[in-house]
């Protein structure tokens, strides 16, 4: 049995890797913060015939982490596969910007993606094989104004892959990262200033070579591919799905 752990799994980009990772028979453990959340994903994942685990937990602090993965471990024998995907956003200027707020999307995004990081890879290491795949974005890669908190997390999230993979190869761990632009997704979880926000999305919109958004579906079909063993041979890469966005 292959499990994999799906960090903000309950809708948009995170549910659309979840399901793609089912698809293949991939046993899927989706993690989100509320518990009747989590429980409607899991309900309307496991309707396609998937097997699907629910994994509540918040993975921003230390103490959520170690009790989310002590939970999983007592019902799976090991988690082979990490996409951390949990993210917020915060829209604003720099120097408007609350420190709260700042704080909030580093330690969900990247001291999160650490942590589940350090809880699983040793297990990982020692099993000989696994796959690590940290979702990004394209503002990490080229910058963007009116998002200090989220263009940083991002950055730091690619740095992070990139260090895990020079310490995982030789044991068989695969660490990279996939850094989607503008994706047809619910926007709701959007802290600090909405008109800003609106802005960046539209000015997005109207940037995109391919002129259109993407589908979560195809971020998904991405993540599966990186975590399958046709791409055993990858790893510390950064794999862009904007449209064009970003060449």
């Amino acid at each position: 049995m292959t499990v994999a752990l799906v960090t903000g799994a309950t809708k948009n980009i995170g549910y659309a890797i979840a399901s793609a990772l089912a698809a293949q028979g991939i046993t899927v453990a989706l993690n989100g913060r509320d518990e009747a959340v989590v429980g409607e994903a899991v309900e309307r994942l496991s309707a396609t015939g998937a097997t699907v685990l629910p994994a509540v937990g918040d993975i921003a602090s230390e103490q959520g982490v170690a009790a989310l993965v002590d939970d999983l471990l007592g019902r799976v024998p090991q988690v082979d596969i990490l996409v951390n995907n949990a993210g917020i956003r915060a829209h604003g200027p720099l120097v408007d910007t609350d420190l709260a707020d700042w704080q909030a999307v580093l330690d969900t995004v990247l001291t999160g993606a650490f942590l589940t990081t350090r809880a699983l890879l040793g297990g990982m290491c020692d099993r000989g094989w696994g796959r690590i795949v940290n979702i990004a974005g394209v503002s990490g890669q080229s910058g963007a104004a009116n998002r200090p908190s989220v263009v940083a997390a991002k950055s730091g999230l690619i740095g992070l892959t990139k260090a895990t993979a020079h310490e995982a190869a030789a044991r068989g761990v695969t660490v990279n990262a996939v850094s989607p632009g503008l994706i047809d997704t619910q926007r709701s979880a959007t802290r600090g200033d909405h008109a800003v926000a609106d802005a960046h999305y539209k000015q997005m919109a109207a940037a995109v070579p391919l002129q259109r958004q993407g589908k979560p579906e195809e971020v998904g079909a991405l993540c599966a591919f990186l975590c399958s063993d046709a791409a055993g041979f990858i790893t510390g890469q950064v794999y862009g799905i904007n449209g064009g966005v970003y060449m």
